[in-house]
């Protein structure tokens, strides 16, 4: 992680909560959370990571940004409209930590290489398991 100055994180459910907070920790790095739910946002605030407005704004302070959220519908919602693909700059990435569908990951991943970005999570469960997944 250390090649990156500003990770962004969105979504700090369940499992995001505590991974951002590791990346908060552990990274060196500075980290820029957004989520909607206000508590979990000032308790990661509290242990130093910067809260966003708006997903916009996550991605326009970060060179990764993160997504942990509950589903492929989520997902979308952060990356159309005033999200990931219209803010996102050449050579920034974006790895999704959820469960989305296989067709909306490839066409996330095809409209985010057309602008010099990428998405480069490339998944299975059977790489899952011995730890072998590619970032």
């Amino acid at each position: 992680m250390s090649q990156y100055r500003t990770i962004g994180f969105i979504g700090l459910g369940v499992m995001g909560e505590p991974i951002c907070r590791n990346l908060v920790k552990k990274s060196g790095a500075a980290v820029v959370a957004f989520d909607l739910s206000e508590e979990a946002l000032a308790r990661l605030h509290a242990e130093g990571a910067a809260v966003a407005g708006a997903v916009a704004d996550v991605v326009k302070k970060s060179e990764i940004v993160f997504l942990c959220l509950p589903s492929a519908k989520h997902a979308r919602a952060v990356f159309e409209g005033d999200g990931i693909l219209k803010n996102i700059r050449a050579g920034q990435v974006v790895v999704d930590l959820g469960t989305s569908s296989v067709n909306q990951t490839r066409d996330f991943a095809r409209q985010l290489q057309a602008r010099g970005a990428s998405w480069p999570m490339r998944r299975s469960r059977a790489r899952a398991r011995p730890r072998r997944m590619a970032l």
